[in-house]
């Protein structure tokens, strides 16, 4: 049972600034309704997925029923669209499926035995409306009941909170508890983040931050009252609060200093949530508007007027195959599809993106380069001013012909300085240089021509001039506005993510190494004739910064293959045969294994000491053949029931047993990917005592052709340079 509605295309990264325009022109707009002929008091959703609650039955799009149970609470959407968790009073959550009608899967008892409970007592928590007041009102009889849960974001984890203070911990395979975290107070409201570093929980006014992987309270944060709702970003850098203060708290998760407090929205706030890149957060106001605020510069975006009312909740949510972004909200009777794309892009995350890119290529020593002129073409002092130029080129680019749409005017004089001010509608305005004897030459903006513009970003994520050159075509004369240097290029000066360039040159150096090494194994492969020069096979490498969950600054090593098979009329030969998976009948995938385990037991395995984790992704592929009936799995890789993986970028579900066997092209994809992952377990002594955390990526070609079988596998050492 699945909604699935087509989305419009994405928008690549060269049109995004002239599909954009004007920074002020940013809207969100109706998509789609979905009427009800129930009152939707709260719902849920995944990319493609959406169920919703009405007088306690679960439904989904167009009222169909999921389960036919009429006592359901609180709902929690596992992120794969596999299954609902369901709260229902003082009875143990239950795991139902959203495929099948009424499917249990599994419920949550107490594991443990009586005599373990023996002498616990429930603590007193507050939980507003009806079902708040029958929660506490069991818990006031010794009931030990559950009272807020949440998904992990890659569905590996599934947290409950209950009357005694603890917040459970289960895996998403058997819903076993996997740990016990006892805290002070009722979590009346708990989140993960998406890193899978903290569980947020709200105990009334106060927020208790615990770290994930110990299980140890990181902070404890105090707020001014009752935390009702509180959410991660996408990229876990800042958490979002809403207090019964009529209050939106930012915080910064390196530090948990606040960053931002809102507390001139009005009206009472629920339903934080992120836009998927971080610049804006979105909030329901009075239950009859959502309010979309810029994180960047502190002011609504965007206010949706939804009188007559009944509103309770509303969702950012991206779907990563096309980059498109949308909103998820209610009416009293309806769902509602927001189409927002029409938000300006976070262009600072952009630039840093593209500019990164472009470093990390030119920090290369390039063919023919001696030392000597290497070591004068890179270096500190040229690598600042390197970025700088980059940053510019880029911005320019993302900024696209900002001034023609723009308005400019003239503005007014300053004939003390000589400085005559143009004004636009949204860019800043700038002052040039223009003798008073020529003043009187600018009489209408309309006469002026601009050429040459480069632009900078601020630190509100706004383009401004660095330089231009102004025309005036009443007199032909020439005005240059040359502010570079001494523009203050915030996205550089406060990168957080530099890396030191001798840790850049160290993994430039390392890539040639293993360019080396994939030349011998292909190299010899050839001479065993297992494959041509039709598999291609790529080998890279890159620094990549991040914080651990202690707030410090960590720098992450990603080491990657890859290969394919260019000529379709090698590929059976020289990888997978149509519908094969067994990656020992692939001669291609088998050189990409021999280069990987060569690798990381020569000169890369000083990364891997006992402890590291890594993390790897694997991701298979499979052309768009059709599979005729039935492919046989033996189960040589294990059995996989709504195994999350990721589909074109969409966490999804997938199962694959020796009882179903494989009929679609994913599951083959997936087979292909899961027999890396029993490779390198089985063959790679150095990550015997890494702590290796897998993740499965699934392509399907939508053209045919062996040529479109391939084989990625990328490996992210965790704090792969720590500080010496």
């Amino acid at each position: 049972m699945r909604m699935w509605f087509r989305p419009v295309k994405g928008i690549a990264f060269c049109i995004v600034a002239a599909f954009f325009g004007s920074q002020a022109m940013a809207q969100v707009q109706v998509k789609r309704s979905f009427p009800s002929a129930k009152r939707i008091s709260a719902f849920d959703n995944t990319t493609f997925c959406t169920a919703f609650l009405s007088d306690g039955s679960l439904l989904t799009i167009r009222d169909i029923p999921i389960v036919d149970l009429r006592d359901v609470d609180k709902i929690a959407f596992n992120p794969t669209g596999s299954s609902l968790a369901l709260m229902r009073g003082k009875k143990p959550v239950s795991i139902y499926s959203f495929r099948d009608r009424n499917k249990k899967l599994f419920e949550l008892k107490e594991q443990r035995k009586s005599k373990e409970l023996k002498g616990r007592k429930n603590l007193n928590f507050f939980v507003p409306g009806p079902v708040g007041a029958e929660l506490m009102k069991d818990a006031s009889k010794g009931d030990i009941v559950p009272v807020a849960m949440c998904y992990g974001a890659d569905a590996r984890n599934f947290l409950v909170s209950n009357s005694l203070g603890e917040i459970i911990v289960y895996d998403t395979k058997a819903y076993l508890p996997q740990a016990y975290i006892q805290g002070k107070a009722v979590a009346t409201a708990i989140t993960m983040s998406p890193n899978n570093y903290f569980i947020a929980a709200g105990t009334g006014k106060n927020i208790d931050i615990w770290n994930f992987q110990t299980k140890e309270l990181r902070t404890s944060l105090p707020m001014p009252a009752e935390v009702t709702e509180l959410v991660f970003s996408a990229d876990a850098s800042q958490m979002a609060v809403v207090t019964a203060d009529k209050r939106l708290t930012i915080f910064d998760t390196k530090t948990w200093d606040k960053v931002d407090i809102f507390d001139k929205i009005g009206g009472t706030l629920t339903s934080p949530s992120f836009h998927p890149d971080g610049k804006y957060i979105s909030v329901v106001k009075d239950g009859n508007a959502i309010v979309i605020m810029n994180l960047k510069n502190s002011v609504p975006e965007q206010t949706l007027d939804e009188n007559p009312g009944g509103v309770t909740g509303s969702r950012f949510f991206v779907n990563k195959q096309t980059s498109d972004v949308f909103m998820l909200s209610n009416r009293a009777k309806g769902l509602v599809f927001w189409d927002a794309n029409g938000l300006n892009p976070f262009f600072g995350k952009l630039m840093s993106k593209e500019v990164d890119a472009k470093m990390n290529e030119w920090v290369k020593m390039m063919q023919g380069e001696s030392m000597e002129d290497y070591a004068i073409r890179v270096n500190d002092e040229t690598r600042l001013k390197q970025q700088q130029l980059f940053a510019q080129e880029v911005a320019t680019e993302l900024a696209g012909d900002r001034i023609s749409i723009d308005n400019p005017f003239v503005g007014e004089y300053d004939a003390s300085k000589n400085m005559l001010n143009i004004g636009f509608n949204a860019l800043p305005a700038i002052a040039l240089e223009v003798p008073s004897n020529e003043v009187g030459d600018f009489k209408d903006g309309k006469n002026l021509k601009f050429d040459n513009a480069v632009y900078v970003l601020n630190d509100k994520d706004e383009f401004e001039l660095a330089y231009v050159e102004v025309r005036n075509e009443t007199t032909n004369k020439v005005y240059i506005y040359d502010n570079i240097g001494r523009t203050k290029l915030t996205a550089l000066e406060a990168d957080e993510n530099f890396v030191p360039l001798e840790i850049m040159q160290q993994a430039s150096r390392e890539e040639i190494q293993l360019k080396e090494i994939k030349e011998a194994v292909i190299e010899e492969k050839k001479q065993d004739k297992l494959i041509t020069e039709n598999t291609q096979i790529d080998v890279r490498t890159e620094v990549i910064p991040g914080v651990d969950a202690n707030g410090n600054k960590i720098l992450n090593y990603k080491v990657g293959y890859q290969y394919e098979v260019i000529n379709k009329e090698f590929s059976a030969k020289e990888d997978f045969p149509s519908g094969g998976y067994d990656i020992e009948r692939s001669n291609a995938a088998m050189s990409l294994m021999k280069i990987i385990k060569n690798a990381f037991e020569g000169d890369f395995s000083k990364y891997l000491s006992e402890g590291k984790q890594v993390k790897v992704i694997v991701t298979g592929s499979a052309d768009a053949s059709p599979i005729r009936g039935r492919i046989a799995y033996n189960g040589q890789y294990g059995e996989f029931i709504d195994e999350p993986y990721y589909k074109d970028g969409n966490l999804d579900n997938i199962t694959v047993t020796k009882a179903s066997g494989i009929t679609a092209n994913e599951q083959l994809a997936l087979m292909r990917a899961a027999g890396v992952k029993n490779y390198i377990e089985k063959n790679v002594t150095t990550l015997d005592n890494t702590k290796n955390e897998y993740e499965y990526h699934v392509e399907v070609a939508k053209e045919r052709g062996g040529e479109f079988r391939k084989i990625n596998v990328e490996f992210v050492i965790m704090d792969a340079f720590p500080a010496k």
